[in-house]
C-alpha cells in the first residue's frame, strides 16, 4: 500500500520532534517508571498517560522496554479497569503483552509490593462479532453521557473482539483525540484503513471532513492518512476576483475542505490555475469540481510551501481558453473549437461525476445510517478546546 510507504518517511521525518517532546513534558516520570514496584498507581497512570501522549515508541531501546514491561505491566494487573485498558495499550504499541490475563472477576491485590511472575500467555480474545457490537453501542452511550474514557475502553475492547469491524476504531480515534492524545487517534485510524473494506475506506473519506478531527488537520501524518489538503486560495484577476475568491473560500468550508488563506496573487492572471503537490493531485481536481470551474490550467507544486493546493484565480471575465505556452509568450488566444471541445469535456465530466456521486452515495447510504443516528441526539461536542498534542 502506498499511502503506508509514505506515512512510514513522515513519521520517521517527525521522530526527533517527538523524543524532544517526551524530554519536556515526562517530568520525573523516568523515576517512577524505573521505580515501578514501590510507585503508586496514581503516579504510574500518570506517567503512562504521559509516555502514551508523548513518547516515540521506535526510540525505546531494550533496557527501557524491559522497565516499562513490568511498569505497565503491573498497572495493568493493580490498577481500575480505565488504568488497566490504558496500560495494555501502552503494551499494544510496543508489540508486548501482559504476563498474564486480568480477572475482571477476581479481587485484585492493589499492594505496592503485588508483582505477578508468570509464564507469558496471548491475551487476544477471540473473535467474536455479536459482542463486538455490544461492546461498541456501549460505547457510543458512555460518549454520549460524556464518559471519553469508558468509550474509548469499550471501543477498543470492540475492536479487539472484531478486527474486521471498523467503526470502533473510528470512535475510538474520536475518543483519543477528546483526551488530547493526537498520536493514539492516528494509530487508530491507520488501523482502521488497513482492513480496507468498503466501510473503511469511506470512513477514512468521512474523516478527512469530520470536525472531530479538526486539531489533527495539519498533521502531515492525517493529511497523508485522508488525503486532506491545505489549500490557498490566490486573486489574480484584482478588484474584479475579490468577491469571487472570498465565495470559493465559503464554498470549499462548507464541503468540510481546509482553507489556510486566502490573499492577492503577485502578478494579474488571465488564466486560472490549480497547483498541487505530488500525490495531492485528486485534491486539486476535487477543488475544480466543487467550484465548478470547467477547464483551467493545472501545474505541480515543485517548491516549498505548506499548502497541499494552490487555486489562482484569472479574470473572471475571460471565457476563451488560452494556451499557456501562448500567453507566456503573448500569442492570441486558441481558436474557438478548443473552447467548444473544452465545453463538450467539462459536460461530460460533469455527467459522468453526477453519476458516480449518486452511486457511492447509494451504496454508503445503509452503512453511515448507523453513525448518523449516533450524531443525531446527545452527542458530547467533539471539537472543544481539549488540548491535542499535534504530533
Amino acid at each position: 500500500m502506498r499511502w503506508l510507504v509514505v506515512l512510514a518517511v513522515l513519521c520517521a521525518a517527525s521522530a526527533v520532534q517527538a523524543q524532544d517532546r517526551w524530554e519536556r513534558r515526562k517530568g520525573d516520570c523516568d523515576r517512577t517508571l524505573r521505580g515501578w514496584r514501590d510507585a503508586s498507581l496514581e503516579g504510574l497512570a500518570n506517567c503512562v498517560m504521559t509516555w502514551e501522549m508523548y513518547r516515540d515508541v521506535k526510540q525505546v531501546d531494550g533496557d527501557w522496554r524491559s522497565i516499562v514491561h513490568g511498569a505497565f505491566d503491573r498497572l495493568y494487573q493493580d490498577g481500575d479497569r480505565r488504568q488497566a485498558h490504558m496500560a495494555l495499550s501502552a503494551l499494544k504499541r510496543l508489540g508486548l503483552r501482559p504476563k498474564k490475563l486480568r480477572d475482571e472477576a477476581a479481587p485484585v491485590d492493589r499492594s505496592r509490593k503485588a508483582v505477578v511472575e508468570t509464564a507469558p500467555v496471548d491475551p487476544g480474545p477471540a473473535v467474536d462479532p455479536k459482542r463486538a457490537r455490544t461492546l461498541y453501542s456501549q460505547g457510543v452511550r458512555a460518549y454520549k453521557d460524556g464518559d471519553v474514557p469508558e468509550a474509548l475502553a469499550y471501543f477498543l475492547d470492540s475492536a479487539d473482539a472484531d478486527p474486521l469491524y471498523p467503526q470502533p476504531l473510528y470512535r475510538a480515534a474520536q475518543a483519543y483525540v477528546r483526551l488530547g492524545k493526537g498520536a493514539p487517534a492516528i494509530e487508530a485510524l491507520i488501523r482502521m484503513k488497513a482492513i480496507d473494506s468498503d466501510t473503511s475506506n469511506a470512513l477514512i473519506e468521512r474523516a478527512r471532513d469530520d470536525q472531530a478531527f479538526a486539531r489533527l488537520q495539519r498533521s502531515s501524518e492525517f493529511k497523508a492518512l485522508t488525503g486532506l489538503a491545505l489549500i490557498q486560495i490566490l486573486n489574480g484577476a484584482g478588484t474584479k476576483g475579490q468577491e469571487d475568491v472570498k465565495r470559493f473560500k465559503a464554498e470549499l468550508e462548507t464541503a468540510g475542505m481546509v482553507v489556510g488563506s486566502v490573499s492577492d496573487d503577485q502578478n494579474p492572471r488571465q488564466n486560472t490555475y490549480i497547483y498541487s503537490r505530488p500525490g495531492f493531485e485528486q485534491a486539486g481536481e476535487r477543488v475544480r469540481r466543487q467550484l465548478k470551474m470547467g477547464l483551467v490550467h493545472t501545474r505541480t507544486i515543485d517548491w516549498n510551501t505548506e499548502y497541499d493546493v494552490i487555486l489562482v484565480y484569472g479574470e473572471p471575465e475571460k471565457t476563451a481558453w488560452v494556451d499557456d505556452e501562448a500567453e507566456k509568450a503573448g500569442k492570441a488566444a486558441a481558436d474557438k473549437k478548443k473552447a467548444e471541445d473544452a465545453k463538450a469535456r467539462k459536460a461530460a465530466e460533469e455527467k459522468a461525476a453526477a453519476k458516480a456521486d449518486m452511486k457511492k452515495k447509494l451504496e454508503m447510504l445503509k452503512m453511515m445510517q448507523e453513525l448518523e443516528s449516533e450524531d443525531a441526539t446527545g452527542a458530547v461536542d467533539p471539537t472543544s478546546q481539549d488540548p491535542v498534542d499535534a504530533l
